[in-house]
């Protein structure tokens, strides 16, 4: 593939993730058993070492987040107060939304919750499929997917747009240090930030991708029987970069912003026909997911209780390590189209609107699951342990009827959703790899963002035909080790600026 000569690629930044990539595929596909074995190892040395520290920034970012909007910053407009925005503010709603959440909750909306009520924590005094359980369940599902993980990606994002527009830096992960270590950078060292982010992001990219295309290729298999496990990933596989690549010609005004509408469109419609067409109790379930929310936030923000459990490292600890090694990236597109906006605005925007989208879904699709697995426990444990966690959103459908219909358009909410987000992703990693920049930061080439496309859904369609996911997948919260360092400093750096915004803006 050619790169435009007037804009080539950062080769310090660009080709070593790409290398150690194919690198790992190849070794997981030779050596399938080891490599999983050898990253599990040093998965669980980092979630077991460095679980307190996942918890407390994350804590602490939140009550970073909530300053930050009544502080004096607040008033400040990102790109100066002659800045105008780019986009629509429902348009920019959707494309944070779309490009925050991906898959995340339409795979795990009906699967975690169900796993916390079936496996709650040993460190709490909780029956297993109790009510006691299903309350906990929605409580903990709340706090994985709320307001805790969206101020991981609000805190690197706001203060990346704020030091990006305020006088057209280059678009580096670098300048989100500018606050607390000043100028003083070596190149080196800002490339090994850049290229261990973007590393971070293409595994995980990876692995959500092949969580996709597992879950679409089963669905596909559900309503139709006879299709091959390895004809249906491949078309949903080829069908998936195709809409991409369509995408990626666009930008972001035309590809991504139709796309993200369009996704938040097909998520009110499947809510909406959830809603008339079952009789859950969907408010009594979102109430219920508030109320355990608060009562259990600081226990499991500070890991009062769940210190050094398994629980802790399998669920908290490991899903903050996961959103930490996606936010430097994320946070470079969210800070980019956040240009002519409030920094109150963009707290509303993207982190406490998306958040709280999140909660919602969760609670009406998360509750509806408990609810069903209250009266048929055996059954949803005997999927989730012989079909795995991907089954249990179809067996929730076959449980409250209309299946063929809400089957189809989770099958094509799924695909939409992976597009989109891949779509906003690769426009980060796009303009990361860039050595200068773009004249106009809405219109990167596409032919990076192209190549990035291709080269991450080759990997997730060779990773589960031939070896699985997880080794990938654990690439990817490895990336979450050195994005807990950097988010530390990024963290200092926006309360540096929160209390003298004058000085630094």
């Amino acid at each position: 593939m050619q790169f435009p000569p007037e804009l080539p690629v950062r080769k310090s930044v660009f080709w070593p993730p790409v290398i150690l990539l194919i690198f790992a595929v190849v070794l997981s596909i030779l050596y399938p058993g080891v490599f999983d074995l050898k990253m599990r190892e040093i998965q669980n040395w980092i979630l077991i070492n460095f679980s307190l520290g996942f918890s407390w920034l994350s804590f602490l970012m939140t009550l970073l987040i909530g300053w930050v909007f009544f502080s004096p910053l607040g008033k400040y407009r990102i790109g100066g107060e002659n800045a105008k925005p780019r986009l629509h503010t429902v348009s920019w709603f959707a494309i944070v939304l779309c490009t925050t959440i991906a898959v995340g909750i339409l795979f795990w909306g009906s699967a975690e919750p169900l796993s916390h009520f079936l496996f709650p924590p040993e460190f709490f005094p909780i029956e297993h499929q109790s009510e006691a359980a299903k309350s906990f369940a929605l409580g903990a599902l709340f706090f994985h997917w709320g307001f805790t993980p969206y101020a991981t990606y609000a805190v690197p994002a706001l203060l990346f747009g704020l030091m990006y527009h305020q006088k057209k830096n280059k678009f580096r992960l670098g300048l989100m240090l500018k606050p607390t270590l000043g100028t003083k950078k070596s190149k080196f060292s800002e490339s090994l930030v850049d290229m261990i982010s973007l590393f971070a992001l293409v595994a995980g990219m990876a692995a959500s991708l092949g969580a996709g295309i597992l879950s679409l290729s089963g669905g596909i298999q559900n309503i139709f029987p006879n299709v091959s496990f390895s004809l249906s990933s491949s078309l949903v596989t080829v069908l998936i970069v195709f809409t991409f690549v369509i995408s990626a010609k666009s930008g972001i005004e035309k590809g991504i912003k139709n796309l993200s509408l369009f996704n938040l469109g097909f998520f009110l419609i499947f809510i909406s026909l959830f809603l008339i067409l079952t009789n859950g109790e969907f408010l009594k379930n979102i109430m219920l997911g508030f109320q355990q929310y608060f009562s259990n936030f600081l226990d499991l923000s500070l890991q009062i209780s769940g210190k050094n459990k398994q629980w802790t490292y399998d669920w908290s600890t490991f899903n903050f390590a996961i959103w930490m090694a996606w936010a430097p990236i994320t946070a470079l597109f969210l800070g980019k189209i956040a240009i002519g906006r409030t920094v109150r605005e963009f707290l509303l925007v993207s982190w406490f609107f998306p958040a709280l989208f999140c909660l919602i879904w969760m609670g009406i699709f998360g509750g509806s699951t408990l609810d069903l697995a209250l009266i048929s426990p055996d059954k949803f444990l005997d999927s989730f342990v012989d079909r795995g966690p991907e089954s249990i959103i179809y067996l929730v459908f076959e449980e409250i009827g209309y299946y063929p219909l809400f089957a189809g358009i989770f099958l094509i909410a799924m695909f939409i959703s992976y597009v989109t987000a891949a779509d906003s992703s690769t426009e980060g990693l796009a303009s990361l790899s860039m050595r200068g920049g773009a004249e106009d930061d809405f219109h990167v080439p596409s032919s990076i963002k192209i190549f990035w496309g291709i080269l991450i859904g080759a990997t997730a369609w060779i990773m589960i035909n031939f070896s699985g996911i997880d080794g990938v997948r654990i690439l990817s919260v490895i990336g979450g080790l050195p994005a807990l360092f950097f988010l530390s400093l990024v963290s200092i750096g926006l309360a540096l600026v929160s209390f003298s915004p004058k000085k630094y803006l």
